[in-house]
């Protein structure tokens, strides 16, 4: 049995429902039927906030949006659309933070390799050559 008031399943013959406290027995309206529509889909929204502040400010803000909407498309009944906001925001988070790794990695090897040409290691492989 579903309580007529928050559509929690009760045990069978109960007279008020022990999460919302509604009388069961009193004329009402139809009781609310839940459809399992499976585990809610994860928003995102921690990893599209660190990569916003640590990598990509653009991919973050997408990924963010995305985010903002699982939860609401969620409530209102609209799981394949929550779903598919979940995966977005996953999708834009994740690119953002590849690229921002990739950024990240291309700066410290051109930082290094100035480092070397400041050091003067290229004249002294040029050098170590021609010998």
């Amino acid at each position: 049995m579903f309580c007529r008031n928050c559509g929690a399943q009760i045990p069978d013959g109960t007279n008020f429902c022990p999460y919302c406290g509604s009388n069961q027995t009193a004329a009402g309206p139809e009781p609310l039927v839940r459809h399992q529509q499976g585990e809610k889909p994860s928003t995102y929204l921690v990893l599209s906030i660190i990569v916003t502040i640590l990598c990509c400010l653009p991919f973050g803000i997408i990924g963010i949006i995305y985010a903002s909407k699982v939860d609401s498309c969620w409530n209102a009944g609209n799981f394949d659309e929550a779903r598919e906001n979940s995966r977005k925001a996953k999708t834009w988070a994740l690119v953002g933070l590849v690229l921002g790794f990739v950024t990240y990695l291309i700066y410290i090897l051109l930082i290094f390799l100035g480092v070397l040409d400041f050091w003067g290691y290229d004249d002294y492989l040029y050098m170590s050559c021609l010998s």
